[in-house]
């Protein structure tokens, strides 16, 4: 079993390539029933993901956004797996 990360850690995939990876102090992703965010310590989730975009602030306080045609979202013990359909553009 792995260790808990202390910081939330978030990897965004797609089938091409692997956008970002890395710690993260928040998250806010277009949920099928409306935005949500993740923060450190959320409760185990999965979602489905719509269009929209997905927002997130490293822990190097730069807040990034990438565009999301849908996916999956998964968040387990501050580990945060986002699958996106293609590769956004990051806006």
């Amino acid at each position: 079993m792995m260790k808990k990360p202390d910081d939330l850690y978030l990897e965004l995939v797609t089938p091409e390539v692997i956008l970002y990876s890395g710690s993260v102090g928040l998250i806010d992703v277009p949920g099928v029933s409306g935005r949500f965010q993740i923060l450190r310590e959320h409760g185990a989730i999965i979602s489905v993901l719509k269009k929209g975009f997905i927002r997130f602030i490293g822990k190097d306080s730069v807040e990034r956004r990438y565009d999301c045609t849908g996916g999956v979202v998964e968040c387990i013990d501050n580990r945060v797996t986002i699958l996106m359909d293609h590769p956004g553009e990051n806006s």
